[in-house]
């Protein structure tokens, strides 16, 4: 069972290091990032990016500076505007900051690992034939209505073929006279 951060019952309005447990990383989706108004830690108004994200139940983003450039990196652009639909890896890390040593909440300058599950057998789609599991599960979504593995995409392939077979044999019997 893990630790509870202190700040966590405390129940700030943002997103923060202490959301995450020791070495653990969190893969978001942006949803939006843009300039807006928010109560600091001063308890002061301040201006300011925020990202909020796809994820249920997962609070805003103040972003700094320095997760700006990661996120910058990870979209391949510096337009806010693009970085809707990217997904980043946040993490925890021990900053120099006003003088001392806290823990921070940071941007992975890469794009997360995510695999894509197949929605027959529920494994990981794996790369095949040269193509990419993205450009399987985007293939047999256009043939097949489902993301599908590579082994049940031919299966359903089989199943298809199978079908079709005994419609043929069906049509013929009927008009067989």
């Amino acid at each position: 069972m893990g630790k509870t951060h202190w700040k966590k019952l405390n129940n700030p309005d943002y997103l923060g290091a202490y959301a995450l447990e020791p070495g653990e990383d969190m893969i978001l989706t942006i949803k939006s990032a843009g300039e807006e108004t928010y109560v600091g830690n001063a308890g002061k108004k301040e201006t300011g990016l925020l990202i909020h994200f796809m994820e249920r139940d997962v609070k805003p983003m103040i972003c700094n500076a320095t997760n700006a450039k990661a996120i910058t990196k990870v979209a391949g652009s510096p337009y806010v505007e693009d970085w809707r639909g990217v997904k980043i890896s946040l993490y925890a890390a021990e900053v120099s900051a006003f003088g001392d040593t806290v823990e921070a909440l940071r941007v992975r300058t890469f794009a997360p690992k995510v695999e894509i599950y197949c929605e027959s057998c529920g494994q990981p789609i794996k790369a095949s034939n040269g193509k990419s599991p993205r450009q399987i599960a985007t293939s047999t979504k256009e043939k097949y209505g489902m993301e599908l593995c590579a082994a049940c995409a031919m299966k359903k392939f089989e199943e298809m073929k199978n079908e079709e077979a005994s419609e043929e044999v069906t049509v013929d019997e009927n008009n067989e006279d």
